[in-house]
């Protein structure tokens, strides 16, 4: 096997490393105690007019299954103010999965010690560089550390000389035969469901439109209009017409008998129920008394007021046109 053909495992197994060692990590953080009392690996002292710095870390080199503990202790006067490096986008190429404040005590001579504990990771094998830290004192005065160089071993064993297998080829996993009940039980399902999403809507695109009375009446309305009856003196005829246009529209629309009855009895049984408005009881009942008057006491109305009558006419079936009710929507939440 060359190395070339190698290479695919090799990739694999060393991410595999990676998180295997993010995960250790993760577990020696969460289970460790404080490392107060472990002796650093690595301690250096930097002084400034504001104060003294202490950078000490755990381990001078380590793998990448390992982790690193920092820790940095600041010496100032004990009023000032002391602010830590952050630690959000990591330092160097370590990463940083741990970062809080361990301690804080008072010394000798009106000192305080301000301790911070940083745990660092590392992914990959390398030398790792530990970029210089600073922390700043009242905001004006400033100590920072040197950099260091912290070497991160692998935990694989090297790719030339391991025993890495290629990768076997793919399994052929037959599908249970449920799987194909499943299936089929699915399909039916939506083949149904289709089909009886396409027979309701061939119902309604089948279903003759129901015309509303007002439609009918406007349009007998306009039929009489263009039949020239005036023109020709056929008012007694035309007011015969018009009268029962309307009084279809009114048993259309309202349900009341006014083909069958005389004028006095429906405007006896309109009065006395809610379905016409009173302006429209009102301009009914003179339309009515107009109409009867040119049909039995041969009454010979102006133009003006055969044109009045049939305004009256189209302005009742307009106005009088049910408004349909629109059911409130439940609010969500």
């Amino acid at each position: 096997m060359t190395p070339a053909s190698r290479l695919p495992g090799h990739r694999r197994a060393t991410w595999i490393g990676a998180f295997l060692a993010v995960a250790l990590a993760w577990l020696s953080c969460a289970g460790g105690g404080g490392t107060e009392d472990l002796e650093p690996a690595i301690a250096e002292t930097y002084e400034a007019a504001g104060g003294r710095l202490e950078l000490t870390l755990d381990r001078s080199s380590l793998s990448t299954a390992e982790s690193a503990v920092l820790r940095l202790a600041v010496e100032a006067d004990e009023g000032a103010t002391v602010a830590f490096p952050d630690s959000d986008g990591g330092f160097g190429e370590f990463a940083v999965v741990r970062d809080e404040e361990v301690s804080e005590r008072l010394l000798d001579g009106g000192r305080v010690q301000r301790v911070r504990e940083y745990v660092l990771q590392p992914f990959l094998p390398g030398e790792y560089e530990l970029p210089p830290l600073t922390v700043t004192i009242n905001d004006s005065d400033s100590i920072s550390s040197e950099a260091l160089t912290i070497p991160v071993e692998s935990v694989l064993p090297d790719p030339e000389t391991a025993d890495l297998r290629d990768i076997a080829e793919p399994l052929d996993m037959p599908a249970p035969w449920w799987w194909w009940a499943v299936g089929t039980l699915l399909l039916a399902v939506a083949a149904g469901a289709a089909w009886w999403w396409w027979k309701r809507r061939k119902e309604k695109l089948s279903a003759p439109r129901v015309v509303p009375p007002h439609e009918i009446a406007l349009t007998a309305l306009d039929a009489l209009l263009s039949e020239g009856l005036l023109a020709g003196g056929a008012v007694e005829l035309f007011y015969l017409r018009l009268s029962d246009i309307v009084r279809h529209y009114i048993e259309d629309q309202f349900s009341l008998r006014a083909p069958e009855q005389t004028t006095e009895e429906f405007l006896a049984e309109m009065s006395r129920g809610p379905h016409i408005r009173r302006d429209h009881q009102t301009l009914l009942r003179d339309f009515l008394y107009r109409a009867d008057m040119v049909k039995f006491a041969k009454f010979v109305p102006a133009a003006e007021e055969t044109g009045g009558a049939v305004e009256a006419a189209r302005l009742f079936i307009e106005q009088s046109v049910p408004t349909p009710v629109l059911s409130a929507e439940p609010e969500s939440g």
